[in-house]
């Protein structure tokens, strides 16, 4: 299974978040093996050679550029050598004062090359947060989630502008991380609660067909088999990390029949929900990707 880091940094401070170079966060700053996070990371790359590969593409390095990564999604840098610039890691707790920021996040491009003058904005920002976090003046622990927000707007705004690949690439990466985002993103697909081709499709601006297209050339398999794992793999999440009854899984990942819920969990995972549940929460396991 692949591996899952939680929000770890060298000199915590009171805030769910931290910022600064690669080298203070060190090596992991720049994994080259596939990996997961539980948290959100938002890097600006000023230098640096090789590629960094986000779920489905990659993306050569070719900085000034901004890259997005958010829980649950795969990726790791490739063949990289001298990484400089700003790296930024944030859980949840960190956007309660701006919940849109979320969808903000889940949407955005997962990289983008800048153009200097935007280069520079985003380093005023960030350089502002180094400060903040670094020196952690009176009132910090509300200024930083104040930048954060200005932050991801701005990020958010540069990804609606400037393309950064294929739109074929963008609709595969794009589709996976709605699948990232887990029950709160499969259940915005249609109204009715159930995960669909056309749901995600239309949350993309695209026809059934068209993302089907574009999935299968960049996985070699069909959006919906993709969409069953990520229900499969958030009912895990659920049952191992939270007291909802069996049902109140099931509806959370897209199906009202509690029976049916049931049949589809053993199908994907090979044991019921009961028995994977007591073997997760008896052993306290916290990675199950």
């Amino acid at each position: 299974m692949l591996p899952r880091h939680e929000l770890e940094v060298p000199e915590a401070a009171p805030v769910p978040l931290a910022v600064g170079g690669f080298a203070w966060f060190g090596a992991m700053a720049q994994a080259d093996f596939p990996h997961r996070h539980a948290f959100y990371e938002i890097v600006l790359l000023t230098a640096g050679t090789g590629a960094h590969v986000i779920d489905l593409a990659e993306y050569p390095l070719r900085p000034p550029q901004v890259f997005v990564v958010v829980p649950g999604q795969v990726h790791h840098w490739r063949e990289a050598r001298g990484l400089a610039g700003r790296v930024l890691v944030f859980g949840d707790d960190a956007l309660l004062g701006y919940p849109g920021d979320r969808g903000l996040l889940l949407a955005a491009a997962p990289a983008v090359r800048l153009r200097a003058r935007d280069a520079r904005d985003l380093q005023n920002i960030l350089g502002a947060m180094v400060r903040e976090y670094a020196d952690r003046p009176a009132g910090f622990e509300s200024v930083l989630p104040a930048l954060l927000h200005v932050l991801i707007v701005r990020a958010h705004r540069l990804g609606e502008r400037n393309e950064q690949t294929g739109r074929g690439a963008d609709l595969a990466a794009g589709f996976a991380r709605l699948l990232a985002g887990g029950a709160d993103q499969i259940n915005r697909t249609i109204k009715t609660n159930k995960p669909s081709v056309a749901g995600y499709a239309r949350r993309l601006g695209v026809s059934p067909a068209r993302l089907t297209e574009a999935v299968k050339a960049a996985t070699g398999e069909t959006p919906r088999r993709l969409i069953r794992r990520a229900q499969a793999l958030e009912a895990r999440r659920l049952l191992a990390r939270t007291s909802l009854s069996v049902a109140q899984v099931g509806r959370a990942t897209g199906f009202d029949d509690p029976a049916y819920f049931c049949r589809f969990f053993r199908r994907e995972v090979g044991v019921t929900p009961g028995q994977y549940r007591e073997k997760h929460q008896e052993s306290g396991a916290k990675s199950i990707d």
